[in-house]
């Protein structure tokens, strides 16, 4: 059984070449207040630099720079590239592995989450839950590679 909805073994580098760049940019964004300067917004009186979160409109940000929106939407699409890219061998031990990785990745960010609810407060839990973003997404790519090439040195060694 060959899984229908994963992308061709050739789009998993140019997942890896979009992700790697934007994880460091996500890196610098949120620990070294790294911002793009083309990527500015401002409207309307700019005396404010805040988020209107008390505004009857959703859209009430008079200045804004979008450098983590985009590095945080080109982690998530390197990401989900990397992840749903077909193996030059995809078989059923490989979907398997994909299958129990997914799972295995929704379960900790389950409990990283509980974990953050019961005992992160205010600012720092706004923090890790701009890290719980791609927290699934990482595991998943992390666990399943790990996995597979186990599988792989396992296979190898079996064949001698």
């Amino acid at each position: 059984m060959t899984p229908r909805l994963l992308l061709p073994n050739r789009f998993k580098l140019i997942g890896w070449l979009i992700a790697i760049p934007a994880f460091v940019l996500m890196i610098f964004v949120l620990h070294g207040d790294f911002a793009f300067g083309f990527l500015n917004f401002s409207r309307g009186n700019t005396d404010s630099l805040q988020v209107l979160f008390d505004s009857p409109t959703l859209f009430s940000i008079r200045t804004n720079n979008f450098t983590d929106e985009l590095g945080g939407i080109l982690l998530i699409i390197g990401l989900l590239i990397i992840a749903f890219s077909r193996e030059k061998d995809e078989d059923e031990r490989i979907t398997t592995l994909r299958l129990e990785s997914l799972l295995w990745a929704v379960l900790i960010n389950s409990i990283l989450l509980i974990l953050a609810l019961v005992f992160l407060y205010n600012g720092l839990f706004l923090q890790v839950m701009c890290y719980n973003i791609c927290t699934t997404l990482i595991l998943f790519v992390a666990r399943f590679n790990l996995k597979l090439s186990i599988e792989r040195r396992n296979a190898k060694i079996a064949d001698l």
